[in-house]
């Protein structure tokens, strides 16, 4: 896309191909909680950042635990997570950083990866968000921690479980609906939630206006994306960096 090309601001959306896992990981797994040789992870994490032109030891990700805290990576924090889970930053679902040269990561494997782009400020966020972190506010509060003007960010809503395929019981479609609005479930013969429209919602209501969506239902799709829903451990990711000016 232009203006990300032109602010220096590389991402990626990973798929389940092009890695070094073998069964049931195969192949492009990002994640040590899996149950993969960790060395194997971070030979695919490598080949990962090496798309967006990243440094592998920059990698920084958080321990997520479907909640809304929200990080920033000023350079301090760069390389947490990176070549193993201990240094994972505990409880963080969403980082933003202006910081050059760090690689935010959040995992995925049916919850909706969100990216939020200030390129005129180069400023960027990753936001790993659930059912539970949507209702909690972590785009939100993401969008707030960023400063600057809401309307100036891009959103990029990456594959996740899409309506299609989210059938839920009452527990988790009313605090949606009590948080999200009504339009988040959909009704045919079964209750679903549409995560999608979720953060489209929690999007404009933190005011930003342009928003993008991948519309790829990682459930649909298993043979391309990993998904819990399809009994997967192994996790995708949304990766993002800012060059040097």
């Amino acid at each position: 896309m232009p203006a990300l090309e032109s602010a220096g601001i590389r991402i990626a959306f990973t798929t389940r191909h092009g890695g070094f896992s073998g069964d049931p990981f195969s192949s492009l797994n990002l994640s040590f909680f899996s149950g993969d040789d960790a060395d194997v992870v971070i030979a695919n994490r490598a080949r990962a950042i090496g798309v967006i032109g990243g440094d592998p030891a920059s990698w920084t990700s958080g321990r997520q635990v479907h909640g809304a805290e929200t990080a920033r990576d000023d350079g301090e924090r760069k390389g947490a997570g990176a070549d193993s889970p201990e240094t994972t930053l505990p409880g963080i679902d969403a980082l933003w950083t202006d910081e050059p040269g760090v690689v935010l990561a959040v995992l995925i494997a049916d919850c909706v990866p969100v990216l939020l782009v200030d390129p005129a400020a180069r400023r960027i966020a990753t936001v790993h968000a659930g059912w539970r972190g949507m209702t909690s506010g972590v785009i939100e509060a993401t969008v707030r921690a960023m400063g600057g003007a809401p309307d100036a960010l891009m959103a990029f809503i990456g594959p996740s479980i899409g309506p299609c395929c989210y059938e839920v019981g009452d527990d988790v479609a009313e605090p949606a609906r009590a948080a999200l609005g009504p339009d988040v479930e959909r009704r045919n013969g079964s209750v679903r939630v549409d995560l999608w429209g979720g953060a489209r919602i929690a999007l404009r209501r933190a005011g930003v206006t342009s928003i993008h969506l991948s519309a790829l239902c990682t459930r649909c799709e298993p043979h391309r994306f990993f998904s819990h829903r399809a009994g997967h451990a192994a996790r995708q990711g949304l990766l993002a960096t800012i060059d040097a000016a």
